[in-house]
């Protein structure tokens, strides 16, 4: 379903009347409940919120148990008995991402983020929400406010830096990842990106330096599948082909290879000497897509050359 822009700006306006009732509405309870809270020292919660919270309990025990429906209904609930509890409509904007149902997630989060515009950390999920829905503009607007609340929070500045690269403004993305590296340089995933912008921006050799830092923080064994692809990339640009082939190998071990990834590995055997094993992988990737073009060249160019076993058609 394509997104709405209208609905965000509805759900806006909604937030603010439900601040203005929220706010009124404690108010008064405070006011006759005060003479008790004073005396009894505890803080009586009104039941509507204790019948959010209960059901917020119960949904987080439905979503643990693998029933996502019922964890949905359970939240929506929640947020009906009290519209302005943050924590429960968190709670449903990410069920409902999770569920894929993603326009109604973004505006569940906007609203939480209606009711507290001070939580930084928040508005960055509502920005990464956003900018899941292709709306930059607005998630740059999200990336910017948090890092006003927030200088230090990592999340604001790589929020930042993806809206930028989703908008090819590499050198300016790439800042942003450095900065969000200040905040946390162990964050895989900001690594991650500074390396493939590194990759992007024609420094193969920081990108390198950025993936040993990525692998010396990820437990043995454990290295994503998407840094070893690029490491192998990597190593390629800067004439170093035997260690290209062995991180793109270990790319290709960790779960179902994609035909764009047996490919660069053929490429890299081909560039190191071993055009029997690139013919191997290379027919592998195809027999995934057929109609891979690049893997269709590159076997062509091997038989060309005449490479022992390369000759035979590939039997369909």
């Amino acid at each position: 379903m394509k997104p709405n822009p209208r609905r965000f700006e509805q759900i806006s306006r909604q937030t603010t009347r439900w601040a203005a009732i929220g706010c009124v509405g404690w108010g008064l309870f405070a006011t006759s409940a005060g003479c008790a809270s004073w005396r009894g020292r505890q803080k009586i919660v009104p039941d509507s919120v204790a019948t959010c919270r209960q059901l917020s309990v119960d949904a987080v025990a439905a979503a643990e148990q693998g029933d996502t429906e019922k964890a949905i209904s359970l939240l929506e609930h929640a947020v009906a008995a009290s519209p302005r509890d943050i924590d429960a409509r968190r709670q449903y904007s990410e069920i409902l991402w999770k569920k894929g149902e993603r326009e109604e997630a973004a505006i569940q989060m906007q609203a939480a983020v209606g009711l507290d515009s001070q939580h930084a950390p928040t508005v960055v999920r509502c920005g990464e929400m956003l900018l899941g829905l292709g709306f930059a503009d607005r998630a740059l607007i999200k990336a910017e406010e948090a890092i006003a609340l927030d200088p230090t929070l990592a999340g604001a500045w790589e929020l930042r830096g993806r809206v930028y690269r989703h908008r090819g403004e590499f050198d300016q993305a790439l800042a942003d990842m450095h900065q969000a590296l200040r905040y946390a340089p162990n964050n895989g995933n900001v690594l991650q990106i500074t390396a493939e912008l590194q990759y992007q921006t024609g420094h193969p050799q920081r990108c390198l330096t950025t993936l040993h830092h990525l692998f010396e923080a990820a437990p043995p064994g454990e290295e994503p599948r998407e840094a070893l692809w690029l490491a192998g990339m990597a190593y390629g640009t800067v004439g170093r082909p035997d260690e290209a082939v062995s991180n793109l190998y270990a790319a290709s071990q960790k779960g179902n290879p994609p035909p764009e990834l047996l490919y660069q590995l053929a490429l890299a055997q081909s560039n190191a000497g071993r055009a029997g094993e690139a013919t191997t992988t290379v027919r592998q990737a195809l027999a995934l897509n057929a109609e891979h073009p690049e893997s269709k060249a590159l076997l062509a160019q091997l038989e060309g050359a005449g490479v022992p076993g390369v000759d035979v058609p590939i039997r369909r």
